[in-house]
């Protein structure tokens, strides 16, 4: 049998070596928060607990910043209630962080505008009003998420799902591109269109120079 040159022998060696490429751990993480989604959708009660773990601070985070610490937890276990009871809309395969993130943004609003009608019934029964020209924390800060929810409905499909996964969901642009089967210059197109589309719509609410 003829044996087979060195150059060969060198190459073959190389190639039953080599090592499989890096995972992201990020990827792989994220990866397992939507197949658990998956499962949770076929009625898997288990994998909803590992749905929770990894998304349930981030959501928390984000509560805090709109509603305030005092009804975030709150709010949390109601996201959490209609993400149940939702979650046969659920398209799979699909980013869980975004779908949920918008669960809970709707669920922060709906808790503003109750507590703003409770605060104006007050008044009509004899508590004493606002001082006038006076605008309540939670009326500002209505205001802005109602300015940003519709200027982030307002974007493309393709720009609102770049941003949900690189603002909300911090994840790096390579991992929002592998995610969306795109090139990384790609996302940071989008996503730089996306940021400055959302820069004039909230131009109002920027600080003036």
């Amino acid at each position: 049998m003829t044996a087979m040159p060195a150059t060969a022998r060198i190459a073959a060696s190389q190639i039953a070596t080599r090592q499989a490429p890096a995972v992201d751990p990020e990827q792989t993480r994220w990866q397992a928060v939507t197949d658990a989604m998956g499962r949770y959708v076929d009625g898997d009660a288990a994998a909803f607990e590992r749905v929770y773990g990894e998304l349930s601070p981030l959501l928390l985070a984000r509560l805090r910043q709109w509603t305030g610490p005092q009804r975030a937890e709150d709010l949390l276990q109601k996201t959490f209630l209609k993400v149940h009871r939702a979650r046969h809309r659920y398209r799979r395969g699909a980013p869980v962080g975004p779908w949920i993130l918008s669960i809970a943004r709707n669920v922060a609003i709906d808790d503003m505008r109750r507590r703003g009608r409770a605060r104006e019934d007050l008044t009509r029964e004899g508590a004493l009003p606002e001082p006038v020209g006076v605008e309540p924390p939670d009326a500002e800060r209505f205001e802005v998420i109602e300015a940003v929810r519709a200027a982030v409905d307002g974007l493309p499909d393709s720009q609102r799902t770049v941003v949900a996964l690189h603002k909300l969901e911090e994840r790096p642009f390579r991992e929002v591109a592998d995610t969306l089967g795109i090139k990384e210059g790609a996302a940071r197109i989008r996503a730089h269109r996306a940021y400055g589309r959302l820069r004039s719509a909230l131009s109002a609410f920027q600080p003036a120079a």
